[in-house]
């Protein structure tokens, strides 16, 4: 057999090294990806709803009408959908509402003052295997001399998890879920409701035409002892009431007492009129009935500069068209003739 050259050989050992190589590689990929994928465990999920004894009957909150000295025995779900165990944290606290209208829970260091301090639980947490559900009883006792009207909390069920922020830091993350809980405490309802700190802004265009954009933004507060919900209009007003802009006729989130909310509503092509008014009319629902319309207002002052600017300007020239041809007249005036000096009179003969 005729031996290869010494050129060659290289060659093919470099090629066969380069091969061995690129399998090694290869196999590595393949064995470590399956363990890869499989080291990334599942978020936990799970979910806390009203229940009974013998599990969940399709409720989606709890609502009670109480009287002060009261109490009621209830229950909740909580269960595991995850395919790992997890700790569940249970504990209840109050409900606000927050200022984009959302439905919001005190955090867990803020104590509750309200109706979450007047439930009490069996156990703080309970460790669900995965596809598993725990019902747990509660009980909901309003104290003496509570004052009438609605009072709103929540039960939740949290999981504090390790992560890893940004900066390398360890931190512990809780995520929480919650079943709503509505109390109505018996005695005088009063409903009532406000609008207040309605602010607007204007953007002057430098062309008048169309005009420019301007946004209202308003608060409604809840001033009684019900959560109301409604609609809300913001409608524009220029010199002598005139209608500039009217905006859409926006549904209210549930706003619950001692709670306010905070919407904007924004305009395009309003008109820079001068003294500019945008009145907000409210009208507001309770569950059971409608309050009557209320409104607010706020104001601002648009100045077309440009155009005032521009008058100004065709004023400025007018008046030195007139003065200029006042002074042309002047000069083409004859002079008048002096007046003859009088004659003294001779003296007496």
């Amino acid at each position: 057999m005729t031996d290869l050259p010494a050129p060659w050989t290289g060659s093919a050992r470099r090629v066969g090294a380069l091969l061995v190589t690129g399998l090694v590689l290869l196999g590595t990929l393949l064995v470590l990806a399956p363990a890869t994928a499989a080291a990334a465990p599942e978020d936990p999920t799970w979910t806390l709803v009203p229940s009974s004894p013998s599990g969940p009957k399709g409720r989606k909150q709890f609502d009670y009408e109480l009287s002060p000295k009261e109490q009621i025995t209830d229950w909740f779900s909580v269960s595991n959908l995850g395919d790992r165990p997890i700790t569940v944290d249970l504990y209840p606290t109050d409900a606000f509402t927050a200022l984009d209208g959302g439905f919001a829970l005190l955090p867990r260091s803020q104590a509750p003052s309200g109706v979450g301090s007047w439930i009490r639980l069996p156990k703080a947490s309970t460790t669900l295997p995965p596809g598993k559900r725990a019902d747990v009883p509660f009980r909901l006792a309003v104290p003496a001399g509570t004052a009438p009207g609605d009072h709103v909390g929540g039960i939740i069920a949290a999981v504090t998890e390790e992560q890893v922020g940004t900066d390398g830091q360890r931190v512990n993350v809780e995520r929480r879920i919650g079943a709503r809980v509505y109390l109505r405490v018996a005695g005088p309802l009063r409903p009532a409701a406000g609008v207040s700190t309605v602010q607007v802004e204007y953007d002057t265009p430098v062309v008048p035409l169309p005009g420019g954009r301007m946004m209202v933004t308003y608060r409604i507060t809840n001033t009684g002892n019900v959560r109301i919900s409604g609609k809300a209009r913001v409608q524009v007003s220029g010199p002598f009431g005139v209608r500039l802009a009217t905006g859409d006729l926006v549904e209210m989130p549930e706003v619950l007492p001692d709670s306010e909310i905070r919407l904007t509503e924004e305009f395009e092509h309003v008109l820079p009129a001068g003294p500019l008014t945008a009145t907000v009319v409210l009208n507001a629902d309770t569950p059971k009935e409608s309050l009557p319309s209320l409104e607010g207002s706020g104001s601002t002052v648009a100045v077309p500069w440009a155009l005032l600017m521009l008058l100004v300007l065709v004023l400025v020239v007018v008046a030195y068209r007139l003065w200029l041809r006042r002074a042309r007249r002047l000069d083409t005036l004859p002079d008048e003739p002096a007046a003859p000096a009088r004659e003294h009179e001779r003296a007496g003969r």
